[in-house]
């Protein structure tokens, strides 16, 4: 049995409109729901809306076949889109109205705020209004076979050629990128791209004000870079989020750069470690920075809060190396010899990755409960989600939205618990930082 689970920002009843959908129930009960919601809401209006977030991992959808399985997954702020494929059949679940005639899309990606779907490899929509498929955007000759979009331009690999295509001000005509290299993901951030390519290689483009092109500077790049840090190690799997980006490479280690302004990156920022911790809970904090400290920046800690996780399985991965807010540069973390990650999503201001146990780690942002922790206190060290251990589930996946989290489970862990072991697993490995 399979599980999707969501976490974060429901502030347009994200929730309410996919089970409306997923169950079939009329349209004119969807048009209710928006019509009910205060227009603070409709807005998305960040200082006024109020009771929009989901704290706790709550399932949203439930494949009960072995024979069904999830395809792809997307969300922007106010949408999600599933696809799920049974034998021959394929069903799309989504929260924006599905024309019936329609089969699965091939692809689902996101461009600015819009979801983007790709049908028989070739027509490229975008969502408009309440529709999925509302406008189409473009009819490629050739097999579509890769999507992603920043917050201006939607980028597609079509066949053996990289395309681009401007969607502000308006929908441009596709431009070809050359490009010498085949191109097997693409991930996108508001301003920037990652493109993993067949031999493991990793270029970036766009910009890169906050360093996250990886290229040293922040500058920005029209065309796709080699990310030459990151050379001599094949990549697997590449994850960018707002302005951020993350790599995971064949050997099961990631890999980041880019802004740490929320503790995104996995490493202490000045936002959330401190070098004046509160004398009454000065046991909830660990050290955040090297030994011995740096005269430059001082001694830094950060607090972790494991004593009410009920797992007993949690571990909190701390990199001893000072506060760092924009990291221009790829470096490693550190999660011990022990721990393995094969996937990895970006939101706006935070991080997710999955290891090779079926274990959840979160780190960033979290005034909206995007981290799965059931709570909103923002992290600068990856942690492990208790709620997926304590009920005994397997990730298998994990998406990203600007604000959200969307978890893709079975129903059971591959490994017996061995009692109480919450844990901060401390590095004290050093690299440079801007």
């Amino acid at each position: 049995m399979w599980i999707a689970y969501f976490c974060g920002f429901d502030g347009l009843a994200i929730l309410r409109r996919l089970k409306k959908q997923s169950h079939n129930e009329t349209d004119k009960q969807d048009e209710q729901i928006l019509n009910d919601l205060p227009e603070c809401v409709k807005t998305a209006d960040k200082a006024n809306v109020t009771n929009v977030k989901v704290l706790k991992p709550e399932e949203i959808l439930e494949l009960k076949s072995d024979l069904d399985a999830v395809q792809s997954c997307t969300a922007t702020l106010n949408q999600i889109v599933i696809t799920v494929s049974h034998d021959d059949e394929q069903t799309i679940f989504s929260s924006l109205k599905v024309e019936k005639e329609k089969k699965r899309p091939e692809i689902v990606s996101t461009v600015r705020d819009k979801i983007v779907t790709v049908f028989d490899n070739k027509r490229v929509y975008h969502s408009h209004e309440d529709s999925l498929t509302g406008k189409l955007m473009y009819s490629a000759e050739n097999q579509v076979l890769h999507a992603g979009g920043t917050d201006n331009t939607l980028f597609l690999v079509e066949g053996k050629k990289l395309k681009m295509i401007k969607v502000m001000p308006e929908i441009s005509l596709p431009i070809e990128i050359c490009v010498d290299f085949c191109v097997s993901e693409i991930s996108c951030g508001k301003e920037h791209a990652l493109i993993l390519t067949n031999s493991g290689d990793v270029y970036s483009c766009g910009g890169g004000s906050r360093g996250q092109l990886g290229l040293g500077h922040v500058e920005t790049r029209e065309q796709p870079c080699l990310v030459e840090d990151l050379t001599g190690v094949r990549m697997k799997c590449v994850g960018a989020g707002g302005w951020h980006s993350m790599a995971i490479s064949e050997l099961g280690d990631l890999y980041v750069w880019g802004w740490n302004e929320s503790g995104q990156l996995g490493l202490p920022c000045r936002n959330i470690s401190t070098q004046s911790p509160p004398a009454e809970e000065r046991h909830r904090y660990q050290l955040a920075s090297p030994e011995p400290a740096d005269k430059a920046t001082g001694t830094w800690f950060t607090r972790v809060d494991l004593e009410n996780t009920v797992s007993g399985q949690c571990e909190a991965h701390i990199q001893r190396v000072g506060p760092v807010q924009v990291q221009s540069e790829p470096t490693v973390l550190d999660f011990g010899e022990d721990v393995t990650l094969v996937k990895v999503a970006g939101g706006a201001r935070h991080s997710a990755v999955v290891t090779g146990e079926g274990h959840l780690l979160t780190t960033g942002w979290n005034d909206y409960g995007q981290l799965c922790h059931e709570d909103v206190l923002s992290r600068d060290y990856f942690q492990s989600v208790d709620y997926f251990l304590q009920h005994r589930r397997t990730v298998k996946g994990v998406f990203c939205g600007p604000w959200s989290t969307i978890v893709l489970c079975q129903n059971y862990l591959r490994r017996e618990p061995s009692g109480d072991r919450n844990r901060s697993v401390i590095s004290d490995h050093c690299f440079c930082t801007d």
